[in-house]
Formats: C-alpha cells, structure tokens, sequence
C-alpha cells in the first residue's frame, strides 16, 4: 500500500512540475518581443555606469569614455574623445555643455534631438515597432557581458538596418552596427569595458579642460520658431515627423541659420535654410560625407542643405519636401 501511495505521490510531483514547465513555456512565447526594447531604452537612461567604447563613423575610429549617473530625479553624463583632438561634453537632463578645447571654443545646446550611444532608442518605442520589424538573433559576449542580438529591419526604403546587442541582465545596449542596403557597416559602436555603480558622487561632474584659458561661449537658441512661417514642409518620408526647430548665428559673416530637425525614432536628419549673402556663391547638388549624405539647393535666394545618416533617397524625399521658402 505505501508503495502505491509513494509511487502516486511521485506521479503527481512529475505532472505538476510538467505542467509548471509547459505554463513557463507558454509565458515565453506569449511575451511581446518589444519589451527587451523598452527595458533598452530604459537602461540607458535609468542606470548609472561608467565604461570605454570604440566608436567607428565610415574612418573616423575613435574611443570615448561615459560615465553616466541617475540620481533617481536627473541623469548626470560625461563624456570624453580619448583619441585625436580633445573634445569634452557634460550633460544635466537636456542640458549639454561641449568643450573643444583646441578651438577654445565651448558650445551650450540642447541634447534631446540627439542620440548618444548607448541611449540610441526612444524612451516611447511606439515609433519604431511602425516601421521596424524586430528579429532575435545568436547571443555573444560584448565587454565582458552576455549579450542578446536583435535585429531591427526596416519596413522601407528610408531608413538603415540596426544591429543591436543587448546585456541579458539589464537590458543595456552594449553595441550598436548600421547597416545599408549593401549589409555594409556604416557606424558602430561598442564596449571594450562597462560597469554599473551606485555610488551619487559627483566629484567627477567636471571637466578637465585648462579653466583658466578664455573660451568662446556659442549657445544654440532653442527657441521654437512658431509665430512665423517661414518654411513650409510637407510629404515627409514615412515615420518621419519635425521634433525641433531652432536658429543660431553661423558663418562669416555671422547670419542667422534655420535648422530642423526629423526623426523617425532612431536616424535623425538636419535641415538647414539661410539666405545667401551677397557675393557668395550657392551650392547645388548632393555629396556624401563620411556615413552622411548632402543635398543642397536654392529656394527664393535661400541656400538649402539637408544631412544625415540616412539612405540618399531619405535625404531627397526631404529635400524635395520643402514647398516653400520664405523670398530673400
């Protein structure tokens, strides 16, 4: 009789333990994807670490040091070009100070139009699951750290393939590849070494440039232009939408510059639109940079430029975009 009981009992460990086993499957495979994504996006901004990563632009290969501190109310950031010329930034929320010590020259900007490795995704994804289809991959080791890949594929002809590798604990990008059409890398970026801390020191918040030089301070208005039209802009590629507009002196001689700024969520393009000085000559035509493409043209004595790191026919669906310019 005991042995029927054991043997019973022991049945009923195995079907639940079974069942446990099947139900934790079911939980996987009913998880949304996306949500490696959003915890991503959340890492970069809500953990606080220090590391070293190689950043690869077309031949510009350079190492850069971040630290990154969240102090639970405002993320802290420093970060420093370890090769070629110096260039120090500090950031406080959307606030950037830019150090270029060779030029002594120091920029005050916003930051929330740009992406800075390894916070390269959106805090709200919403916008790339409508153009991006996600794709897991081989997992690897990435500064020392297990990593997951994923692919983000686009949906059209208007944006790059992203790479991305994601740490299998906190979910933090530990390195990045674009991709064009080719399957050819365009830009990447990894760590070489990467640990979180705890500590809310800020000791570190500053930079290490000579103070006592004189620098030439260049604030970037940001002022929204919205009581003028002075542009008009329609038929923008899929995805994109304007997410800044903001003037600043530029040239010689200085003259007020129009830059806009267009993001589908991970690439952003610039345009700017200034008029052309008397006795200089315009530029008409497209060019690529490094990873950037370049189309310029003339509208109502305007000179129009259109950059970034996107396929060519982004950067001429924008360009062909501008219906109007306001007469100079």
């Amino acid at each position: 009789m005991w042995k029927r009981k054991l043997n019973n009992f022991f049945m009923q460990r195995l079907s639940l333990g079974l069942f446990l086993f099947v139900l934790s499957l079911f939980a996987q495979s009913a998880e949304d994807p996306w949500l490696h994504l959003e915890k991503a996006s959340q890492a970069a901004r809500k953990l606080s670490y220090k590391g070293i990563f190689l950043y690869q632009n077309h031949q510009d290969i350079r190492s850069i040091e971040i630290t990154h501190l969240n102090n639970g109310s405002e993320e802290f950031a420093r970060i420093v070009t370890l090769d070629g010329k110096p260039r120090e930034a500090l950031s406080r929320g959307n606030n950037m100070v830019v150090f270029n010590p060779n030029k002594e020259n120091v920029m005050i900007q916003k930051r929330q139009n740009q992406s800075l490795f390894p916070a390269i995704l959106p805090a709200d994804i919403e916008s790339v699951k409508a153009i991006y289809t996600l794709r897991f991959s081989d997992q690897e080791r990435i500064g020392g750290r297990d990593a997951q890949m994923v692919y983000l594929e686009p949906k059209d002809e208007y944006r790059y393939l992203y790479k991305l590798w994601l740490d299998k604990e906190y979910g933090l990008i530990l390195k990045m590849s674009i991709l064009d059409q080719q399957q050819k890398i365009i830009e990447q970026a990894s760590f070489n070494q990467i640990a979180l801390f705890t500590n809310q020191d800020l000791n570190w918040f500053k930079p290490s440039v000579d103070t006592h030089k004189k620098y030439i301070m260049d604030e970037v208005s940001d002022n929204r232009i919205s009581d003028e039209k002075y542009c008009t802009i329609a038929n923008l590629p899929a995805g994109y939408r304007e997410v800044s507009h903001v003037t600043r002196m530029m040239g010689n001689p200085p003259q007020l510059v129009h830059q806009w700024v267009f993001s589908d969520g991970l690439s952003f393009v610039s345009l700017f639109v200034n008029p052309i000085p008397k006795g200089h000559k315009s530029r008409i035509g497209e060019t690529q940079v490094g990873a950037s493409y370049v189309h310029a043209r003339v509208m109502n004595g305007n000179q129009i430029m259109v950059v970034g790191e996107v396929p060519q026919g982004t950067i001429q669906k924008i360009s062909n975009s501008i219906q109007d310019v306001r007469a100079h």
